[in-house]
C-alpha cells in the first residue's frame, strides 16, 4: 500500500488499496498521506506504527485475505482475539471508533463503496459517536 502517488489528487476515490487489513481507512490517515508511513501493506520501514504489534496483517496475509472482512473463522470480529487487543478496545471507545463496523461495512458493500464512503467522510475509521476529547471540546462528529 506504499504511497506511490506523485500528489494525494492522482489517488482514486474509492481506492482499495487504502483500505488495511483490519478496516482502517489509509486513505484518510494524516500519517499516510504526508507520507509519514506506507501503510501495513507494505514491508517498509516506514510502515504503519502498530505494525510490529499487529496481529491482523500476519493472519490476513497467512490465509491469504484482503481484510478481515474475508475472514469464515469467525461470524464478527469481536469474536476473534487477534483482531481485538485490550489497548485497541480502549483507544476505540475513547475516540467513538469501530474498526468492526468498517469490517461489517466492507462485508455488506464491498471494498469499493466502502472506500468511497470513508473518503467522502475522511474518516480513517467508522465513527460511532462523538469521541471523548470532542464533547470536551464542545466539538460534534458531523461538524
Amino acid at each position: 500500500m506504499a504511497n506511490n502517488y506523485q500528489n494525494q489528487n492522482e489517488r482514486p476515490v474509492g481506492d482499495e488499496q487504502m483500505i488495511a487489513y483490519c478496516g482502517l481507512y489509509c486513505g484518510a490517515c494524516p500519517s499516510f498521506t504526508s507520507g509519514k508511513c506506507d501503510g501495513c501493506r507494505t514491508d517498509s520501514k516506514k510502515s504503519a506504527v502498530v505494525y510490529k504489534s499487529c496481529q491482523v496483517r500476519p493472519c490476513c496475509i497467512e490465509n491469504g485475505f484482503s481484510t478481515c472482512a474475508d475472514c469464515t473463522k469467525y461470524a464478527s470480529t469481536k469474536d476473534c482475539k487477534k483482531y481485538n487487543p485490550l489497548l485497541l478496545k480502549i483507544a476505540s471507545r475513547i475516540e467513538g471508533t469501530s474498526r468492526s463496523k468498517g469490517i461489517e461495512m466492507i462485508r455488506a458493500n464491498g471494498r469499493s463503496n466502502f472506500a468511497s464512503y470513508m473518503e467522502e467522510r475522511g474518516w480513517v475509521s467508522v465513527k460511532t459517536r462523538d469521541s471523548v476529547l470532542n464533547k470536551r471540546l464542545g466539538k460534534r462528529m458531523d461538524e
